[in-house]
């Protein structure tokens, strides 16, 4: 019952907001982008420079980068939020992904932030908020989304000076890389040529290839490596020891972290090494399962 109630008072809100606001999509290369930036940096909120990173990640020319709320009275700009669209197929099906992030509405306006996301609630799109502030949470599942935990496994490198032989190559031309990875591979490292992406392309003795992709963060002052792509995992199991050192040397970091959907796949981790753990809830909606593609395309990058 308290579910109709919600959804009763969900609809009476939109035809009121509908009165107040329009909403306007956001793209990249348009004047009205630079308004948005306006918006957003006068809010005072950090990390600032995160933000206008999504943003400038999340590029399409065939989605917005946003949805801002503009108040008929003044025109000004009152709520945004940021869109991070990706496409993926799971079963002969393609998906539309839209990661909410960045979800901005001036204080006394804030009764209406659901506002801001009505229209995609309406279409066939599978939502996910990964990193929602404490009072926007209750609001998501006011709307339909399902809350999972994730966990982020922090890997301390205390092997940084295993002595194995390395038996791996790291591929550097661009030819020869395209010529190790299958169709699957060479699309995911096109997908990803931003610099933020750090990408690593190892090559066995025996020609077998793998593909990683991550992210360096500073937290706490201590850099970390966000490690969001694995594209052989029976690989890297493998030769987990070697992989992580070469990881560690490249971007010079001894911290080592990834995401884990279920604790079948965090054993692995916590048996061979020293870490620690961190769970975080995350919101979907029209999403049976969250994939690292996902993540890939989201504000847990950063």
């Amino acid at each position: 019952m308290k579910e109709k109630i919600d959804i009763k008072k969900i609809d009476q809100l939109n035809r009121r907001a509908s009165k107040i606001f329009d909403l306007k999509k956001v793209y990249l290369n348009e004047n009205f982008f630079g308004d948005v930036i306006k918006f957003i940096k006068k809010q005072n909120l950090l990390p600032f420079h995160h933000i206008t990173k999504l943003l400038h990640l999340s590029g399409n020319k065939k989605f917005p980068i946003g949805i801002a709320m503009i108040n008929k009275e003044n025109k000004q700009i009152a709520g945004f939020v940021g869109t991070y669209f990706s496409n993926r197929s799971s079963k002969n099906e393609n998906i539309i992904v839209c990661n909410i992030h960045s979800w901005i509405v001036i204080k006394s306006f804030r009764l209406y932030s659901y506002y801001l996301i009505s229209d995609f609630l309406k279409k066939d799109i599978s939502l996910t908020a990964f990193t929602p502030v404490e009072s926007l949470k209750g609001l998501l599942l006011k709307l339909g989304f399902k809350k999972f935990s994730i966990k982020e496994y922090f890997i301390i490198n205390t092997n940084f000076f295993y002595s194995k032989k390395n038996k791996f190559s790291v591929l550097s031309n661009i030819d020869e890389t395209l010529l190790n990875l299958d169709e699957k591979k060479n699309y995911i490292l096109k997908n990803y040529l931003d610099d933020i992406y750090l990408k690593l392309i190892l090559k066995d003795d025996l020609g077998e290839s793998i593909l990683i992709i991550g992210t360096k963060v500073k937290k706490r002052g201590l850099n970390i490596f966000k490690l969001l792509y694995i594209s052989n995992m029976k690989l890297f199991e493998k030769n987990y020891k070697v992989i992580l050192n070469i990881i560690s040397r490249t971007f010079k970091v001894f911290l080592i972290s990834k995401y884990f959907m279920n604790n079948e796949d965090i054993f692995f981790f916590k048996k061979k090494y020293i870490g620690f753990s961190k769970t975080r809830d995350l919101y979907c909606k029209n999403i049976h399962q969250i994939e690292n593609y996902d993540i890939l395309n989201s504000d847990l990058i950063l």
